[in-house]
C-alpha cells in the first residue's frame, strides 16, 4: 500500500472526489483520513486507501445520513 499522503485538493486535482465531497465523507467515516498538526489542525489522505473505500458497497454507519438530516 502506497504511504503517500495528499491534501482534499490534491485529491480534487487527481480526479478521485471534489475537495468539499471528501472532507464530508472523511467527517462521515465513509473515508479513510489521517489528522496531521496540533488539535487535528489537517486532514490527509492516501489516494489509494480513497479509491479502495469508494469501489467498496457503502454502509452507513450514522443514522442521521440514512435519514437524510446531513
Amino acid at each position: 500500500m502506497n504511504d503517500e499522503l495528499v491534501t482534499a485538493a490534491e485529491i480534487e486535482e487527481r480526479g478521485i472526489l471534489k475537495k468539499g465531497t471528501a472532507y464530508r465523507m472523511a467527517k462521515l467515516k465513509l473515508i479513510p483520513c489521517s489528522y496531521v498538526g496540533s488539535k487535528r489542525g489537517g486532514i490527509r489522505f492516501s489516494p489509494s486507501e480513497v479509491l479502495a473505500a469508494l469501489r467498496q458497497p457503502m454502509t452507513v454507519a450514522n443514522p442521521d445520513v440514512q435519514r437524510g438530516t446531513i
